[in-house]
């Protein structure tokens, strides 16, 4: 056990900057946007002791360390990564569920065959969820949602102790509602969409019983395309006004995190 009583011995300075580093560290692993395979790990790694030395002038009386055990330590190391997942998978839900919606409208209008590699998830999506998911992070980045996560990392030191993170009950109702957020995003969102293509096909339905000599497979294709793009841009502002509202829903679960994962 370590005892350290002095506030301006180098050990305590250094072992107060490392749990901070520490909590700095997990959420952006998790965090949305800083956590992109398309971002080198050498700017994340700078960005991460940057601003956790910024940070230690204004959180270091909120850290006690004055007992101290190996085995504490990796017990802080595990809460503070499970509180960085929390606080990360918060955004991450929404843009998975608006990827499902997208997924299902690419399947709807034909581009199911046609993937790309997507930078934030490092795995193949639909052309579709991929142009979505950029909506989401420029939506995301134009509100200063990336601020608002920023300064929520500060406010997390003083609101959730250091390794007091738990997980409770009042935590998995919080990732019920997050899960229930997902499919309510995917449709919400995409809904104009959806509706204009599941019209189109059962109208493709009645042309193809009505007047079996037109090839439909031919005709119904390039116009569930041409439908469905028109449909998604004439419906972008709608779509971006219901992104800002769920946005409004999943940062302040970001301190209901906080508030409701103390032991």
């Amino acid at each position: 056990m370590l005892e350290i009583l002095n506030l301006n011995n180098p050990l305590y300075i250094f072992l107060t900057l490392l749990f901070i580093i520490i909590r700095v560290s997990a959420v952006v692993a998790f965090a949305p946007v800083f956590s992109q395979s398309s971002i080198p790990a050498q700017v994340k790694i700078a960005f991460i002791v940057l601003f956790s030395v910024a940070l230690y002038p204004a959180v270091k009386d909120c850290i006690s360390i004055e007992k101290l055990t190996v085995f504490g330590l990796a017990a802080v190391v595990m809460k503070e990564v499970l509180l960085g997942a929390a606080l990360g998978f918060t955004v991450h839900f929404l843009w998975a569920g608006l990827e499902l919606g997208a997924q299902l409208l690419g399947f709807m209008m034909g581009f199911s065959i046609a993937n790309v590699l997507s930078p934030e998830e490092n795995v193949q999506i639909s052309i579709l969820s991929e142009f979505e998911s950029i909506v989401a992070i420029l939506v995301f980045l134009a509100i200063d949602g990336h601020h608002i996560f920023i300064k929520a990392i500060a406010d997390s030191f003083k609101i959730m102790p250091v390794g007091g993170f738990i997980l409770n009950q009042n935590m998995f109702d919080m990732l019920n509602r997050l899960v229930a957020l997902m499919f309510g995003v995917s449709f919400r969102i995409l809904a104009p969409a959806i509706i204009a293509l599941i019209i189109t096909n059962i109208v493709f339905g009645i042309i193809a019983r009505t007047m079996p000599q037109v090839n439909i497979l031919i005709v119904a294709f390039p116009l569930s395309i041409g439908i469905g793009l028109f449909v998604i841009g004439a419906s972008l502002q709608y779509s971006v006004f219901v992104l800002i509202k769920y946005y409004d829903n999943v940062l302040s679960s970001v301190y209901a995190i906080l508030r409701l994962g103390h032991g």
